[in-house]
């Protein structure tokens, strides 16, 4: 295999529009304002792969620019949903939105100029917010970005160094790295292999009918919060932030259901019609000739079949929607049931107050405590409804699939990233032991709950020095990495994927570290 490069894995950042020059202000929906760390963290990157002769590959491991959280661009004639939204991204309009992203990050783009320019290589894989990005009209964005930037230096040579990936990259024997949506059941696409679609018809009822239903409300309700400097990665975060804007800000609440009420059930309607054969025929085509020829290319062959069946399917926002709209109608019933018996409850002993041989005046107090009673029961009841969270421990579908392909292609190291939380997971494998990362997000982390000390924003990484991994973060204020603070759960046999005794335990029962920073 040679000698080997080093690689540096980041992703989520999610760049938005970023800095309207006319302005002077960020875009309502901008999260990430940390271009200047960001090329800082560059300069130092190919600062130490000078003193050290090594070279690097550096990763941009999905979602790291944001085609999903974004404001409305439309043009003349559009529909009034259009205008709320925005139009489906075809690969036309994909384009415009990715050169909006890059003209509100200029330093971002010169970063990446910066690291191919000294003679590294920059790969970029799509994720779930920026699936777009395996069209050529998309990719070709960004190579004009980046080819002018080389250009002011007199190194447009250094574009041969920077590619896309549609899915993953592998390095055999050492380390696969992909974005991980396809894993979780809330955000993988029936059909996530796109690059043959740029030139069809279909293009945009391909990504407006087979969103996830993560993407689904990041566009269709999420964004209407507005300038939220955190992005809801799973269900288990929105109970989370619901929570805490219920307690805080109620009002902001009333007005996002009050004016997108009627569109999402406008929505879910149009979305619950019956299956369109067409795009669907069309997509599968696109996704297995797509499929074979990576399997193909990569000498991976049936494997990457294997791992291309792990993804969770039948979860896309058509599907969802009817299971919503069955779920609401069960909600709805048994709200109902629940107050005609309270209701009948409460008629019951009113009558029998009636019925007691005292005086109006202590009838009065029982009927006003019974009133006082039941108020305060309904009171407990919405709260308690409105506060009621699943466990906190995250769902592992990501961890476990990384176990499965560390067996399958005999890797080392995978990683993920998706989550937006950071993990550091060891697991037995054969001849050794293998790891499970995920590089979490550079962006602001909702951290409520969560009741350990960490900064609001980690700028965290994952570094692979021959077979060593390390997950780490930058520190703008040293102009170096430190370390991730990771927090034990349990007992140090539980993190080497051993139980007591010596004997191997899967990684879907081992408790993920706890992140803190």
């Amino acid at each position: 295999m040679g000698a080997l490069r080093d690689i540096v894995v980041v992703s989520d950042l999610h760049l938005g529009r970023g800095l309207d020059p006319r302005t002077k202000k960020y875009h309502r929906l901008e999260a990430f304002f940390y271009d200047d760390d960001f090329r800082a963290f560059c300069r130092w990157l190919v600062g130490d792969a000078e003193s050290r002769g090594v070279p690097f590959a550096l990763v941009l491991n999905g979602d790291v620019f944001d085609l999903l959280r974004i404001e409305p661009d439309v043009g003349p004639g559009a529909s009034h949903l259009e205008k709320r939204f925005g139009p489906p991204p075809t690969p036309r309009i994909a384009a415009r939105m990715l050169a909006d992203v890059l003209a509100g990050h200029p330093v971002f783009v010169e970063a990446l100029a910066d690291v191919l320019a000294a003679g590294h290589e920059v790969v970029v894989i799509s994720g779930n917010h920026d699936l777009e990005l395996q069209w050529a009209p998309v990719q070709a964005e960004l190579r004009e970005a980046l080819a002018d930037a080389l250009a002011r230096r007199g190194a447009q040579g250094s574009l041969e160094r920077f590619r896309f990936e549609p899915w993953f990259l592998y390095e055999p024997g050492r380390i696969w790295i992909e974005h991980g949506c396809q894993y979780d059941p809330e955000n993988a696409f029936r059909y996530p292999l796109r690059s043959k679609l740029a030139g069809s018809p279909v293009a945009g009822v391909v990504a407006e009918r087979d969103q996830p239903l993560g993407n689904f409300f990041q566009r269709y309700l999420y964004n209407a919060f507005g300038s939220i400097t955190f992005i809801v990665p799973s269900s288990r975060a929105n109970y989370r932030y619901f929570r805490y804007l219920l307690a805080n800000q109620p009002r902001l609440l009333w007005r996002v259901a009050r004016s997108q009420g009627r569109f999402l059930l406008q929505l879910v309607k149009r979305l619950s019609r019956a299956p369109d054969p067409a795009w669907q025929r069309a997509a599968e085509i696109a996704h297995q000739a797509e499929l074979e020829e990576l399997a193909d290319r990569s000498g991976l062959g049936e494997r990457l079949r294997q791992i291309d069946e792990m993804k969770f399917r039948g979860v896309d926002t058509a599907r969802a929607a009817t299971g919503m709209v069955r779920q609401a109608a069960k909600v709805a019933l048994r709200t109902v049931a629940v107050s005609v018996l309270a209701l009948l409850l409460l008629t019951a002993c009113s009558h029998a107050i009636e019925s007691l041989k005292v005086n109006f005046g202590w009838k009065a107090v029982l009927s006003l405590v019974l009133y006082l009673a039941f108020g305060g029961l309904g009171a407990l009841a919405l709260v308690a409804a409105a506060l009621r969270l699943p466990g906190d421990e995250p769902p592992r579908p990501l961890g476990a699939a990384a176990q499965r392909i560390s067996r399958l292609l005999d890797v080392p190291i995978v990683t993920f990233g998706h989550s937006h939380d950071e993990v550091v997971a060891a697991f037995p494998r054969r001849g050794g032991r293998g790891w499970y990362f995920n590089t979490g997000t550079w962006l602001a982390v909702f951290t409520h709950d969560v009741l350990v000390p960490r900064n609001r924003v980690q700028y965290t990484f994952l570094r692979v020095r021959g077979l060593e991994p390390d997950l780490l973060q930058w520190s703008p204020g040293r102009d170096r990495p430190m370390p991730v603070v990771m927090l034990e759960d349990e007992p140090d046999p539980a993190f080497s994927g051993l139980a007591p005794g010596g004997r191997a335990r899967p990684l879907e029962d081992e408790a993920p570290a706890r992140r803190s920073a």
